[in-house]
This record gives structure tokens, sequence and C-alpha cells, in this order.
């Protein structure tokens, strides 16, 4: 029983990793301004944290059902160690998150003023029309 947990916590771990690696991917593509790639990579990660829930619910689970007989000291050691990586890897992913939504929303702003600029080039441009002239 216990060793089924730990294989279903590494197995969480592990998924939770690649879910922190593929923010990070994220981040990176946004400030390359690569837009198609942090979309790919957003709906890979979306994937992987569906995973990561599904193992987290079943280790939960587990856990529910065990019984004092079950758990040695070491055991209860390790179940800590595993809460702890648990609410690490979430800070950092919330911490990249954050940074990333930073590029973007910077990135908006600027194509938000290039629009702004061409529109008002384009207006400013519309009474010049030398081909209607006498």
């Amino acid at each position: 029983m216990i060793e089924k947990l730990f294989d279903g916590i590494q197995n969480h771990l592990s998924m939770l990793d690649l879910a922190v690696t593929s923010s990070e991917k994220i981040k990176i593509y946004a400030a390359n301004e690569d837009l198609e790639r942090v979309v790919s990579e957003t709906e890979n990660r979306e994937r992987l944290i569906n995973v990561v829930t599904k193992l987290q619910r079943s280790v939960e689970e587990q856990i529910n059902i065990l019984t004092p007989e079950d758990v040695s000291q070491d055991d209860i050691l390790l179940l800590k160690s595993w809460f702890q990586d648990l609410s690490l890897c979430s800070e950092k992913m919330i911490n990249i998150d954050k940074e990333t939504v930073e590029l973007l929303s910077q990135q908006k702003g600027q194509t938000t003023k290039e629009i702004a600029l061409i529109f008002k080039n384009k207006e400013m441009f519309k009474g010049y029309n030398q081909s209607t002239s006498k």
C-alpha cells in the first residue's frame, strides 16, 4: 500500500516538474515575442496540469485511507517533504506566470501604441490625396 503511494508521489512530482519547465518555456517564448509558441506551450502545460491534478487527487485519496499502522516515522517525513515540494513548485510556477503576464502585457501595450500611431498617420494623410487635386 505505502509503496504504491510513494510511486504515485514520485509520478506526481515528475509531472509537476514538467509543468514548471513548461512555464519556463512559455516565459522564454514570450520574451522572444514568439506568440505562436506561447500558445502551443500553454496548451501543453494545461494538459500537464490536468494530469498533475489527477495524480494529486489519487495520492490524496491514498493518504486518506492510511491507518497509523501503515505509516512509519520515515514515511511521515517523506509525506511532509512531498507537501513542501508541492508548495515550492506551485509558488515557483505562480512567480514564472506573473513574469510572463508582465512580458505579454508590455508587448500588448507596445502593439496598441503602434496601432494608434498607424491610425493617426492614416488620418493625417487622408486629406492629402494627390490624385484628386485639380
